[in-house]
C-alpha cells in the first residue's frame, strides 16, 4: 500500500503544481479555455489547490500505518468518481481524439490497482492474525 500511496502523492502533487504554475498550458490538452482572470483563479484553485491538498492528505496518511487504508480508499473513490464521470460525459458528447479515453482508462486502472493492493494487504493481515486498521477485528 505504501508504494501505491507514494505514487498517488507524486501524481497528484505533480498535477497540482503544474496546474498552479501554468494551468492553461497543462489543461490545454483537454481543450479548456478561459476568457477572464477569474477563470484562471478557478482553474488554479480546483486543479492546482485541490490536487496539492490531496497529495498533502495522502502524505499525512503515509505517516502512520493505521492511516494507509484511509489513503487508499480515498484514492480509489476519487479515481472511480473521475473515471465514471469522464466516461459518461465522453459517451454523451463523443469529442474527437483519444485524450479522454486514455484518461478514464488511467483513472479506472488506478482505482483497480488501489482496490487490489488493499485486498492483498487485508488478506495478509488476516492470515497473520493481525488487526486491520479501521475495524474492530
Amino acid at each position: 500500500m505504501k508504494i501505491y500511496l507514494w505514487i498517488c502523492v507524486l501524481i497528484n502533487g505533480g498535477i497540482g503544481v503544474l496546474s498552479l504554475l501554468a494551468p492553461l498550458n497543462f489543461l490545454g490538452t483537454v481543450n479548456i479555455g478561459v476568457t477572464a482572470p477569474s477563470g484562471i483563479i478557478e482553474l488554479r484553485a480546483m486543479y492546482g489547490g485541490l490536487q496539492v491538498g490531496l497529495a498533502l492528505f495522502v502524505t499525512w496518511c503515509l505517516q502512520d500505518i493505521k492511516r494507509w487504508d484511509s489513503g487508499v480508499i480515498l484514492m480509489v473513490l476519487i479515481l472511480l468518481g473521475l473515471g465514471i464521470t469522464r466516461l459518461i460525459n465522453w459517451l454523451v458528447a463523443m469529442p474527437e481524439g483519444f485524450t479522454h479515453p486514455m484518461l478514464f482508462a488511467i483513472e479506472f486502472s488506478g482505482a483497480a490497482i488501489g482496490f487490489y493492493v488493499r485486498q492483498v494487504e487485508m488478506k495478509s493481515r488476516h492470515q497473520e492474525g493481525g488487526h486491520t486498521p479501521g475495524t474492530d477485528a
